[in-house]
């Protein structure tokens, strides 16, 4: 009778802290076929990518000015800013061999300046946030933005790449899949998120240990140290718009939907807490939210 209710007592806990998150408002920043939207640390700077990832686009959130920072060689994937709204991206070419080869770029919104910070390479070329930095990860060479970076974490097939100190620990935490994703180290930098392709949402410590297993979901970003947002797993990155926002506990004790609408994609988490995700219109909104 004292584990059953124990039992009842631990789920109306979970129920509770679920229902602690509220959505206090929801404001539009941009209102059409903006994607990949992230914010600055200053919370100046909007970058997002046109819908085919062609054009990477750099709004001025105070005067409401555009700057190109890209539109040649497919730039909106994968693009990071740095703490001081510097932008880093790649672009792709394919040679006359075949292949396709990566070049590492950094855009300074302050002079609008571009600079080839990586030659192309063929293989992988990742930028990745590492604390204030960013460090662009190719398989033959990489340029760190510091000499000094964070702990960061990337994925390259089904392995994942823990860089701690400058010694990397190169792990398979969830084991042979189609693919590790979205690998990430979180804000205090003692756990690290990664999604497992067709298994789900894991968390590991530093060492690539599991700590626990979560839903199966798409685009997974640390709220902050103990939460995780993400999409819900109805639809593809893009294009099927059955999916929302969600908040995960990193422990596993539970989730919520902050989107009542379906089709919101593509989340991420701005310097002071707010969620910044993509409609089924392509419209960009920034959200607050309590955890209380």
């Amino acid at each position: 009778m004292k584990k059953k209710c124990l039992f009842f007592l631990t789920i109306s806990f979970v129920a509770m802290s679920l229902q602690a998150q509220r959505v206090v408002s929801t404001t539009t920043l941009v209102d059409s076929a903006a994607y990949f939207p992230q914010m600055s640390d200053d919370g100046r700077w909007l970058l997002y990518s046109n819908t085919e990832s062609t054009v990477l686009t750099l709004l001025n959130l105070t005067t409401g000015e555009k700057a190109i920072v890209a539109d040649n060689g497919y730039p909106g994937f994968d693009a990071r800013m740095d703490a001081a709204g510097r932008v880093y991206y790649v672009t792709q070419e394919r040679r006359g061999n075949g292949l396709l080869y990566r070049t590492g770029w950094r855009y300074d919104p302050a002079n609008g300046q571009r600079v080839k910070v990586l030659k192309a390479q063929h293989g992988q070329v990742l930028p990745v946030r590492a604390g204030a930095d960013v460090v662009i990860e190719g398989e033959k060479k990489t340029y760190r933005s510091s000499k000094r970076v964070a702990p960061y974490a990337f994925a390259r097939g089904s392995r994942l790449h823990i860089v701690a100190s400058g010694r990397p620990v190169l792990c398979q935490p969830a084991g042979e899949c189609a693919g590790y994703l979205w690998a990430q180290v979180s804000p205090a930098g003692d756990k690290v998120l990664f999604e497992a392709a067709g298994r789900g949402l894991y968390v590991c410590d530093m060492q690539g240990h599991v700590l626990q297993r979560l839903e199966k979901c798409l685009m997974p970003t640390w709220l902050d140290n103990d939460h995780i947002v993400a999409m819900g797993n109805n639809g593809n990155v893009q294009r099927d718009m059955r999916s929302g926002i969600i908040v995960l506990a990193a422990d596993g004790s539970g989730r919520t939907t902050l989107t009542a609408e379906e089709g919101c994609i593509q989340p991420s988490v701005t310097a002071d807490g707010r969620i910044l995700f993509t409609t089924k219109s392509g419209s960009v909104k920034l959200m607050t939210i309590t955890l209380e």
